[in-house]
């Protein structure tokens, strides 16, 4: 009888540390969603910044060009 509680104590031990194991996945999962969230929102920001920088830089280049073919004349 003694051998039976003994299993008995043991997996009810096993299964508070399966739960204990379980609420900690379920936290980082969680944690990990949120932060990919915020670095998915981050890369779009920075697509758009990068766009913008972009059609910046060739409308300088385009200015460039057309002073030099302005002194060509």
């Amino acid at each position: 009888m003694s051998d039976i509680l003994d299993k008995l104590n043991s997996l009810k031990e096993n299964v508070i540390k399966l739960n204990e194991k379980i609420d900690s996945t379920n936290l980082e999962n969680k944690l990990l969603k949120n932060q990919q969230s915020q670095l998915v929102s981050e890369k779009s920001e920075l697509i758009k910044k990068n766009e913008t920088a972009k059609s910046h830089l060739r409308a300088l280049l385009e200015r460039i060009d057309n002073i030099k073919d302005y002194g060509k004349d």
